[in-house]
């Protein structure tokens, strides 16, 4: 339950903050906060990440909405098993993070980013929140396949 939850929580969060960004900014208005360190800064990504694939707007659909039927489809396979807990806490950052950029996608026509860190590096990057939930849950993902050891068993044949 915990896992739909957060699933929710990403989608209808993203939502709400999606919809007010493009209802109360004007395209390419700025906004520091936090003493500047976190800039508000409504952009519509046509693209994939770094607006990758822009002019190719229906094969990125597509293949959008391809990668979120797998991720959906693993996340509904996996859902009901007791142990993994660490790689499904991951999936579904990812699946939240992508209904709510896929959605974007079919919507709008583009993915609404309104945020970026002000460091030299960050700086011209504009993302979301979604964004942020499908890098961290591809992180913990990662992290989690690094703890799950495949030769387990032939660990133990040799201690005996």
């Amino acid at each position: 339950m915990l896992y739909i939850l957060i699933v929710l929580v990403i989608v209808i969060g993203e939502h709400f903050t999606k919809n007010y960004i493009e209802t109360h900014r004007e395209l390419g208005e700025r906004q520091e906060i936090m003493k500047g360190k976190i800039i508000i800064r409504k952009h519509h990504n046509e693209g994939a990440f770094l607006n990758f694939m822009g002019e190719k707007k229906e094969i990125l659909k597509t293949v959008s909405c391809i990668l979120l039927g797998l991720v959906s489809l693993l996340f509904i396979i996996l859902l009901p098993k007791k142990r993994m807990k660490l790689f499904k806490l991951g999936l579904a950052f990812t699946l939240g993070g992508a209904i709510s950029n896929v959605t974007d996608r079919i919507q709008r026509g583009y993915v609404v980013d309104y945020f970026s860190i002000n460091c030299k590096k960050l700086k011209s990057i504009i993302f979301n929140l979604a964004d942020m939930a499908i890098f961290l849950g591809t992180g913990l993902m990662l992290l989690s396949s690094l703890f799950t050891t495949k030769g387990k068993c032939s660990t133990n044949k040799s201690a005996e």
